[in-house]
């Protein structure tokens, strides 16, 4: 009996083959997180963008972060409170973690290029390698997914804070109020 009418053995060959999808979803999406990871270390002040360069390694890692970081929207959130606090009111404190400048974006760019200006020389998305580009597709949409919830709950403290400066207003008109009508009585 050959190996070709074994169903033992086709099933191993199907096993081997899933085995081998989980780990490469496994280490697309671990590729992945480690890209919005290290963008969002850089827009904190944690890490420099040389260092961030340097954090990959491999030519098709280095391609994968340019193009990635030739994707992402520059200050995607914009400041509509101040962070400072002011008398009573508290400040709101500008979320970081994804305000890449637009001047930081070039610079990050120019010193990729500076280290190895051939890797990027006409570079296009469909040049990576497939595992790379589910890479730099899931990381845009985590990046992009944490952007969108972030900016919610920024807006939501902003919201809050304009409640307090209206709750502290309507309680100072009132002890006003209180104030002219007791002068007023004596």
């Amino acid at each position: 009996m050959s190996d070709a009418n074994n169903p033992d053995v086709d099933k191993q060959v199907d096993e081997s083959i899933r085995a081998d999808e989980k780990l490469h979803a496994r280490d697309s999406s671990d590729f992945a997180f480690k890209l919005v990871n290290s963008v969002k270390s850089m827009n904190l002040g944690e890490i420099s963008y040389h260092e961030l360069a340097n954090v990959f390694i491999t030519a098709e890692e280095l391609k994968c972060l340019y193009l990635f970081v030739k994707a992402l929207p520059y200050s995607p959130i914009t400041p509509i409170y101040p962070e400072t606090p002011f008398l009573f009111f508290k400040g709101v404190p500008m979320p970081r973690a994804f305000d890449m400048s637009e001047e930081t974006a070039i610079n990050l760019e120019n010193f990729m290029k500076g280290q190895n200006s051939s890797y990027y020389d006409g570079l296009r998305l469909h040049d990576l390698d497939q595992s790379y580009l589910d890479s730099y597709e899931s990381a845009l949409r985590i990046y992009n997914d944490l952007i969108e919830k972030t900016r919610k709950s920024y807006h939501e403290n902003v919201k809050l804070a304009k409640n307090q400066i209206f709750e502290i207003s309507a309680v100072l008109v009132c002890l006003f109020i209180i104030f002219l009508t007791l002068l007023s009585i004596s």
